[in-house]
């Protein structure tokens, strides 16, 4: 392994001056000398400690990506991983991914890596107040609905993606409709994408009954039938997420229903593997590359000023037309 002493030998400077170069210090050392020094150290292969350089520089070079457990598995939380990793390297910084369960967990590791900041993915609004008492790096949030000052989020207009999926759906004249997504009182993401939903059908002088609002997973095949069995057939879906629409239309097809012949499915996400389903899907899209983009962005901006203010960013969302969402048919949706 190449050291400091190799290089100071081979290039007949001092390994101070050596040290000074790698760690691009100022100093006295000409101009002539440090690109004589730095050919060396690339002919020669060197490749630096990050663990030394973090402790010479008092900084780790390291940001914490926390995921909670259960968004992991997602492919919108795996997207948002994917599209902010890079953006941390871009910056020669190495990212740290993350699951977390609980609040424990977070302490240790961020105490553990000592890293210069992170960025949290998932539902942390529980926990927030003690995460920023605790923790005095910067710290970006990404979809938080806390109302805590000093905050930095970035997030999307779950409200109005909500409202543009229940005008999209009643414009073709649905009446039955089911909203698959409902959270508890610790998910205000869906919750939004539920109270914009529902604001824009009252608007439109519908109703969506309180056995029509299920929650955040596939319906079982016993409640599918009975929803389009029923005397008043369910003829619409609307989904918060690209994924669980899909597993949708999977399971109606199992039970004879068409989709969207014989039932309407819409999703949200805008996930690329909806533009080829079959049908192609029918979402509200968020641009999750741009959100991780803006998180990157305050994060870093942080980083080299810790005065920074805090900032809560709200990205639009667009509804997507595909091919999933026609008009109802007369007849019953369902072939028993």
């Amino acid at each position: 392994m190449v050291t400091l002493k190799d290089i100071a030998q081979e290039a007949g400077v001092s390994v101070m001056t050596v040290s000074r170069v790698i760690n691009d210090v100022p100093s006295r050392v000409s101009e002539e000398k440090r690109a004589h020094v730095k050919k060396i150290i690339k002919q020669l292969g060197y490749v630096p400690n990050s663990s030394a350089r973090s402790l010479s520089s008092r900084s780790s070079k390291l940001v914490a990506v926390l995921v909670k457990d259960d968004l992991i598995e997602s492919p919108y939380g795996s997207q948002m991983v994917g599209h902010i990793s890079p953006l941390i390297q871009q910056r020669d910084y190495s990212p740290l991914l993350y699951i977390v369960k609980d609040y424990a967990y977070i302490t240790k590791q961020l105490r553990t890596w000592n890293v210069d900041g992170a960025v949290f993915l998932g539902l942390f609004d529980s926990d927030l107040t003690r995460i920023q008492a605790n923790h005095q790096i910067p710290l970006v949030f990404i979809d938080s609905y806390s109302p805590l000052r000093q905050l930095t989020n970035v997030g999307i207009d779950d409200e109005k993606g909500g409202a543009l999926a229940a005008d999209h759906i009643a414009s073709f004249g649905h009446t039955e409709i089911v909203f698959v997504g409902h959270g508890s009182d610790d998910s205000p993401v869906l919750n939004a994408r539920l109270k914009g939903f529902q604001r824009m059908l009252e608007a439109k002088g519908l109703t969506l009954p309180p056995e029509r609002i299920l929650p955040d997973a596939l319906p079982s095949v016993d409640t599918l039938v009975k929803l389009c069995r029923g005397d008043k057939p369910v003829t619409a879906f609307f989904a918060t997420s690209d994924y669980l629409a899909l597993k949708i239309i999977s399971a109606l097809r199992a039970i004879g229903v068409r989709v969207p012949e014989d039932c309407s499915v819409m999703g949200f996400d805008n996930l690329e593997f909806g533009a080829i389903s079959s049908p192609p899907l029918t979402t509200v899209g968020q641009d999750i590359k741009r959100k991780a983009a803006f998180a990157a962005d305050l994060l870093f901006a942080k980083i080299e000023n810790k005065n920074t203010p805090a900032q809560n960013i709200t990205l639009d969302v667009e509804l997507v037309k595909r091919g999933s969402v026609v008009k109802p048919s007369q007849a019953s949706p369902y072939a028993p």
